[in-house]
């Protein structure tokens, strides 16, 4: 629950406490949109509604909505209509081509490309999703454009960057969010991402508890990103790759997509295609065939969930900066929800969209604020900021040493009902054995020796699980003293011992290709098919010609990636594979035949060694 005062506002200290750890956010050149007030861009909107199979209807005319009117607006609640702003004007194709001349965006210079980094699936697919724009609705051409000139003018007629600050107090620790929102997500246009849409928020939350003293300190930090969730969307404060200028954490904003990361460099996210799970589950099953023949890594279980199309996202950091002390400063602004003080109208009463509906089936439509999902239901990061980064079961640290102790006295009552169970189990199971051994002796109880000989096996198991469980619990309670002494030492582990999959940038051995590498990924997926039309129209040896085709396609793309030599080691392998598949459909009965002569010689030969032995 959040600190409030008697007049239902953040209490001076919360304040003091976003003010304390407020982050610094490193943009990259190029970068268009900033972190603004949701008032001047209500201001500039309109609100509109959708419902199926028809034209949107205005609700409110621009310049006469603001927070007040937001909430009060008229709401339809008819099934299937969409609420949703609108502020930008789309411009004409001459005029955007004037603005990319005249704005920031040429001074950006992307890097390898990501078509580059990627196999062949992928670029097969890319070549799909590119595609299905020409066919699906999407954000108009020229909105991103058009977004940035009214963005750029508001902010010559008032420089501001703001911030939306939440103070929530839960399970001993201080969430203190950070919201920010953006005008428009102009990753795809402007930097060659996944989407278009306009309105944006991005969050990240400082966790701070109070320590032994009393005295409140940063203990983890969690950012929103494209992939990550639970426990891998924090780092812990002390983690040493993690940046900060004095108690203020440095995060990089990727470029047009806004997602907060931890780190300086190039990001691969990747964008699961819908519908295409029983493809990507046959995929996973081939790859791990193959890597269990030793020609690669098994395939990670979150690929079954779909075909997934790699992006790069770019949060170089070497653009604007917003923060303490850097070249802008934050104007912070508040978010409160409490029974005591719900938050502003504006977060409470509307759940339609923060920008354009465009009916795109792919992420092109405005996303919801900071309170609701699409579908109407609360965020999970803003009713549960604590179990949004998995932080609901980990312990503040002054916490952490009562915790382990209280841990510790379940484990030692744990311990003795299982050795009181145990000397139970184990006196049934005697008299059980006793019994049968009684039993024996009367042909005409036979039937009741049998099930008491099943019970006597079914309380044997017993025994033995109940002895491996509390085995194990002694392990359990020597590791959990081994760690109370470290952590009153105050040595609290590894501050990445809780990551799985965490958002890294790319590294230089990913980024491994020249110019030339780069020409080849761009053509290469237009020439297999192009090859494959030429095969279907002149060739008529069409099977084998397309064995050579990929042959000769499957040579380049180790070349140009530099991995010829696994590419000839996992060749050999395929071809070994295809050899003797081959010659077991074509002497199919002489093997088969062959593999029996076999087994009863090898038999015979292992008896009468036995016999004799």
């Amino acid at each position: 629950m959040e600190a409030l005062d008697a007049r239902g506002e953040l209490s001076a200290d919360d304040l003091a406490l976003l003010r304390r750890f407020e982050p610094i956010l490193c943009f990259n050149v190029g970068e268009q949109f900033f972190p603004m007030d949701a008032d001047r861009f209500l201001a500039g909107s309109r609100l509109c509604a959708q419902q199926p199979g028809k034209e949107p209807e205005e609700l409110v005319p621009r310049g006469q909505l603001d927070a007040s009117s937001l909430a009060q607006s008229p709401q339809a609640d008819t099934p299937g209509v969409i609420t949703f702003l609108s502020f930008a004007s789309p411009l004409t194709a001459t005029q955007v081509r004037a603005f990319h001349k005249s704005s920031t965006l040429k001074d950006f210079h992307t890097g390898p490309g990501r078509l580059v980094r990627v196999g062949l699936l992928p670029r097969i697919i890319d070549l799909l999703f590119s595609l299905s724009l020409l066919l699906r609705g999407r954000a108009p051409g020229g909105l991103a454009a058009g977004a940035a000139v009214q963005y750029q003018q508001l902010q010559a007629h008032e420089e501001r960057y703001s911030y939306y600050g939440r103070v929530v107090r839960e399970h001993g620790f201080i969430a203190l969010q950070y919201w920010f929102f953006y005008t428009f997500n102009d990753w795809r246009s402007s930097f060659h991402g996944v989407n278009d849409h306009e309105g944006d928020w991005e969050m990240l939350t400082v966790y701070a508890a109070e320590d032994a003293r009393g005295a409140i300190e940063p203990s983890w930090i969690a950012c929103s990103e494209h992939e990550s969730d639970g426990d891998d969307l924090r780092r812990r404060w002390d983690d040493p790759d993690l940046r900060r200028i004095g108690e203020h954490p440095v995060i990089y904003p990727g470029a047009g997509s806004h997602a907060n990361y931890f780190f300086r460099g190039e990001y691969m996210p990747a964008v699961v295609v819908p519908h295409t799970q029983g493809l990507a589950r046959l995929s996973v099953g081939l790859r791990r065939v193959w890597a269990r023949l030793g020609q690669g890594p098994e395939p990670a279980e979150r690929e079954a969930e779909g075909l997934r199309i790699p992006f790069v996202d770019y949060a170089r950091g070497d653009g604007l900066r917003i923060g303490p002390e850097q070249q802008h400063t934050w104007d912070q602004r508040l978010l409160q929800a409490s029974p005591q003080a719900p938050a502003p109208a504006w977060v409470e009463a509307y759940s339609g969209l923060w920008g354009l509906y465009s009916g795109d089936p792919l992420g092109e439509n405005a996303p919801p604020g900071p309170r609701y999902e699409r579908d109407g239901l609360q965020r999970k990061r803003w009713y549960d900021p604590v179990g949004w980064s998995g932080l609901d079961k980990v312990a503040p640290p002054a916490r952490t040493a009562a915790t382990l102790a209280e841990q510790q006295r379940r484990l030692r009552v744990e311990h003795d009902e299982l050795t009181a169970q145990i000397e139970e189990r184990a006196s049934v199971l005697a008299g059980l054995d006793l019994e049968v051994a009684a039993m024996r002796t009367v042909p005409a109880e036979r039937p009741r020796s049998v099930a008491l000989q099943q019970r006597v096996h079914d309380v044997g198991a017993d025994l033995e699980r109940r002895k491996a469980e509390r085995a194990e619990n002694e392990i359990a309670q020597a590791r959990c003293a081994a760690l109370a002494r470290h952590v009153a030492a105050g040595d609290f582990g590894d501050p990445r011992g809780h990551l799985r999959r965490p958002s890294l940038p790319t590294t230089p051995a990913d980024v491994r290709l020249g110019r030339l590498a780069g020409v080849w990924s761009a053509v290469s997926v237009g020439v297999l098919l192009l090859g494959f039309a030429a095969l279907a129209y002149f060739s008529g040896y069409l099977a084998p010609g397309i064995v050579v085709l990929l042959g000769v396609y499957g040579f380049f793309e180790a070349l140009f990636h530099r991995d010829f030599q696994v590419w000839t080691a996992r060749l050999v392998v395929a071809l070994a594979l295809l050899t003797t598949l081959v010659l077991l459909v074509r002497f199919f009965q002489p093997v088969i035949l062959g593999a029996v002569v076999l087994m009863g010689l090898f038999i015979i030969v292992e008896n009468i060694r036995e016999v004799l032995a």
